[in-house]
């Protein structure tokens, strides 16, 4: 009797130490799950939408781990998806909520963006959510432009080099072009208010006056505005560089004309003065003279264009000379009248 009790006894001891063992061990086990991150939905369809709307959705983030669980980051694909989270700290078994807003200005038809949720849950440290719409654009202008970029190069001071700068309205709209800034040293050939009917195009010459610019760098800008919802303002970049303008050379090639009154060529009855101008701006000649009536030259002004070249001819008439001057060598003179530009400045 005594030894079945004992036996008794001892399996019961080993039941109890068994039980406080698992319970031990579950408490162990239960207390070091890691926090764990669960959403409500991992896609959500705001369907067919406006442009100018914003849908809303808000999402919950629950802990079904048995630590805290962290939010380090919350992060959207596109600037066009705004968050807000009502907690980054969320404690077991509680939950918080993600506050999302789409703004779907510029898109047309079906969109989708992503969210991705940074936590210390160890076995989803990145997790993503998906929002999907399907846009309706409302009718608006939509502008275009040809270039955005006007490279100068190396210009003269006092240059007025031109670009044409196109804008095209591709929306259902008039596209209104109501504000242009630009510096004293740029101007154009419109008048603003401009008003460009959709599907239309519109060229707008820009002039760069260098006159009274400084000489050196050019680094500006031509900012454009309009009532383009999406392209509220745009801009024309202008880059280049203003060296001194080169003052006019006249160049003067032979410098002497011999005629020989002992040769009966025809040819040699006529003498030839190349006039080079290697300078920047013209240069005119108003009058050519001789210094006798038996030397005739066939152009009486000129004028001489940048990097430009001209013969000045002049014919000996045999038969008007004297017999005075048949003797002995004769000096005579080609006078030319240069006229040089005066500028005056207020």
């Amino acid at each position: 009797m005594f030894g079945k009790n004992k036996n008794f006894i001892i399996l019961i001891s080993i039941i109890v130490i068994i039980g406080i063992f698992l319970i031990f061990y579950n408490i162990q086990n239960k207390s070091s799950l890691p926090p764990t991150i669960s959403i409500s939905e991992e896609e959500w369809d705001f369907g067919k939408i406006k442009e100018d709307e914003r849908p809303v959705h808000i999402f919950t983030i629950n802990n079904i781990g048995r630590e805290e669980l962290i939010i380090n980051r919350v992060r959207a694909s596109c600037g066009c998806t705004a968050t807000m989270l009502s907690s980054d700290n969320i404690p077991p078994g509680k939950s918080a909520e993600l506050k999302v807003t789409f703004n779907p200005t510029g898109y047309n038809g079906s969109v989708k963006k992503t969210i991705y949720l940074e936590s210390n849950d160890p076995q989803l440290p990145k997790a993503k959510i998906t929002i999907i719409a399907d846009v309706e654009p409302i009718p608006s202008p939509k502008a275009f432009y040809s270039n955005s970029q006007w490279e100068l190069g190396l210009i003269s001071q006092g240059d007025l080099p031109t670009f044409s700068f196109i804008i095209e309205n591709k929306g259902e709209l008039d596209l209104i072009i109501d504000k242009v800034d630009a510096s004293e040293y740029i101007k154009y050939d419109v008048e603003i208010p401009l008003n460009i009917n959709p599907g239309d195009k519109q060229e707008i010459i820009f002039t760069y006056d260098s006159t009274q610019h400084e000489l050196g760098e050019v680094r500006e800008s031509v900012r454009i505005y309009c009532n383009d919802p999406r392209r509220k303002a745009f801009s024309l970049r202008i880059n280049g560089y203003i060296k001194e303008k080169s003052a006019p050379t006249v160049g003067i090639s032979p410098v002497v004309i011999n005629f020989n009154l002992a040769s009966d060529s025809e040819e040699e009855n006529i003498g030839k003065v190349s006039l080079t101008n290697s300078g920047e701006e013209e240069v005119k000649i108003t009058s050519i003279k001789t210094s006798a009536d038996y030397l005739v030259p066939l152009k009486s002004e000129l004028k001489l264009n940048q990097e430009g070249e001209e013969d000045i001819r002049v014919i000996l008439l045999k038969d008007k000379i004297s017999d005075e001057v048949q003797v002995g060598e004769q000096k005579e003179y080609l006078y030319l009248t240069i006229a040089l530009p005066i500028t005056i400045n207020p």
